[in-house]
Order: structure tokens, then C-alpha cells, then sequence
């Protein structure tokens, strides 16, 4: 238990400086030029949910680099870490619901929030809507004992679901928007990255074992 929670640690640590860092590069990079100052204002607003991805991702590669994770423990851990991360990405998504932090494109669907700009849909509420099934996957998954797939099905259905999700985010001039490169937010490049890393990971699992 200890290790894993130095492992977690180090994994939010991690987490909220990539989370800061991704924003910086990706979203607002002129003004933090301009403002160098600002990047480590974090109370000012600007963390990006998958850079916060990365740096636990990179934490949790340092900790197997160094060995402080044991071979036979690593996918146990894997997937420990992605059954929590499912349900705290929820919360998460809960807190930006309730300030609406992302307000996405105008729309008249009844799923739209009003704002003073209008009717405009919230990208935090649809991803909420959106993870339902794949928590009811995970349930599933583990009374059936199949927690080696939490991981890679994490990877591949988030991925799958921030890409097309972003196609309603709010363009990068209003206030939530997200800044585009080639029609794309910096989110669907990476949510690209995502699946296959997803996919990579299935294909990585243990094989069972067999029953003689």
C-alpha cells in the first residue's frame, strides 16, 4: 500500500504541473510570451485536463524506470490507477459543470445551457453523460474479474469520446473556446495519441492463464 501511495503522489504532483505546462504551449502561448510571469499563477485559472494526463503518465513511467514499481505489480497497479481515474475525471467534469467552465458551441438541443451568450451546450456536462457507460463497462469488467482491461479501454474510449466531443467546443474567440491547429483542438491530437496508446496497451496485457 505504501508504494502505491507514494506512486499516487508523485502521479498529482506530476499531474498538475503537466496540467499547467500543456496549457501554457497549447492554449495560450502568446500571452504567456508576453506574461512569463503568469505561468506559475495557476490560481489565475488555465490547467488542461489531458496535460495533467501526461505528467501523471510521465510519473508513473519514472517510477517503473527507476524500479520502484515491481514487473509482477505493474498492471495491477495500471489498472488500479485507471478504475480510480474514471470516477475522479467525473467529479472533476462535476466542478466544471457547475461554474460552467466550458460552455462549447451555440445550439437549440435540449441538452444546451442558457448563458448570456446565448443557449450554448456544455462540453463538461456531455463528457459527464458520455463516461456513464464506459463506469457501467467498468463495473461490469470487474465482477467479471477482467481488470486488465481498464486500462487500455480507459485510453481507447476517452480518446475516442474528447475527440468528437470537441467538434462543439466553443470557438477560440469567446471566453471558453479553444484555440485550433488545422481545424483540430490541441485535445483531439492528443486524444489520437490516446486510442492508439490504448490499443497498444491491449495488445501488451498478460496472456491468461491457463487452467490445466
Amino acid at each position: 500500500a505504501e508504494p502505491l501511495l507514494d506512486l499516487a503522489l508523485k502521479m498529482i504532483f506530476f499531474g498538475v504541473v503537466g496540467a499547467r505546462l500543456f496549457h501554457v504551449f497549447f492554449y495560450e502561448p502568446t500571452f504567456f510570451i508576453a506574461h512569463p510571469a503568469e505561468i506559475i499563477a495557476i490560481w489565475h485559472g488555465g490547467l488542461s485536463s489531458f496535460g495533467g494526463l501526461v505528467g501523471a503518465m510521465l510519473a508513473f513511467v519514472i517510477a517503473i524506470k527507476r524500479k520502484k514499481i515491481q514487473t509482477q505489480f505493474l498492471t495491477i497497479y495500471g489498472n488500479i490507477i485507471a478504475y480510480s481515474a474514471l470516477f475522479g475525471w467525473m467529479v472533476g467534469r462535476i466542478g466544471c459543470l457547475m461554474i460552467h467552465d466550458h460552455l462549447g458551441k451555440e445550439s437549440e438541443c435540449f441538452l444546451a445551457f442558457d448563458s448570456p451568450q446565448g443557449k450554448r451546450l456544455d462540453l463538461a456536462f456531455l463528457e459527464i453523460l458520455g463516461l456513464v457507460p464506459l463506469a457501467i463497462a467498468f463495473f461490469v469488467l470487474k465482477k467479471k474479474k477482467k481488470e486488465d482491461l481498464f486500462a487500455p479501454l480507459l485510453f481507447v474510449y476517452y480518446g475516442l469520446l474528447r475527440f468528437i466531443l470537441d467538434f462543439w467546443r466553443a470557438e477560440a474567440s469567446f471566453a471558453t473556446g479553444d484555440v485550433r491547429y488545422l481545424g483540430l483542438t490541441p485535445a483531439q491530437y492528443f486524444a489520437m495519441v490516446l486510442v492508439v496508446f490504448g490499443v497498444f496497451l491491449y495488445t501488451k496485457r498478460p496472456s491468461p492463464k491457463k487452467v490445466s
